[in-house]
């Protein structure tokens, strides 16, 4: 794994490591529906046809729930996508896209899957011996 090779690296240089892991909880049921399709459409260049196709898959989106013979009434959503299949998976991939950048103009390493995350970043030892400092 790409995470573990660079922070042995760094400690075979004789630095210290500075690892963030973050599980975004309910990070499916969170996707915005007008920023998905405001980043498909600059990011995909999708045709007027294939755009009014998924402009109605993303935001035309409801649900219910079911429990032997009663049902709750249908709500419509306006955030999310499914999260069982690839097009979910797809979706959220195009709606956290920009987090790349975000990441890498700060100088940080990061690995990602889906709402897994994990930034990283090597300190020199004097570094850590001033971050140290700080908490006593």
């Amino acid at each position: 794994m790409k995470v573990v090779n660079d922070i042995e690296h760094a400690a075979g240089e004789g630095n210290c490591s500075v690892l963030v892991a973050l599980d975004i909880s309910a990070a499916f049921d969170a996707v915005d529906h007008l920023v998905l399709c405001k980043r498909a459409k600059v990011e995909l260049a999708l045709t007027a046809q294939l755009w009014t196709g998924y402009n109605l898959f993303v935001t035309d989106r409801s649900q219910f729930i079911a429990v032997g013979g009663e049902r709750s009434e249908t709500a419509i959503l306006s955030s999310g996508v499914p999260q069982g299949s690839t097009l979910g998976k797809l979706l959220f991939a195009l709606y956290v896209s920009p987090i790349d950048n975000v990441i890498r103009s700060r100088g940080t390493q990061y690995h990602q899957h889906m709402d897994d995350l994990m930034l990283y970043t090597a300190l020199a030892t004097n570094m850590f011996n001033v971050l140290s400092s700080l908490t006593e």
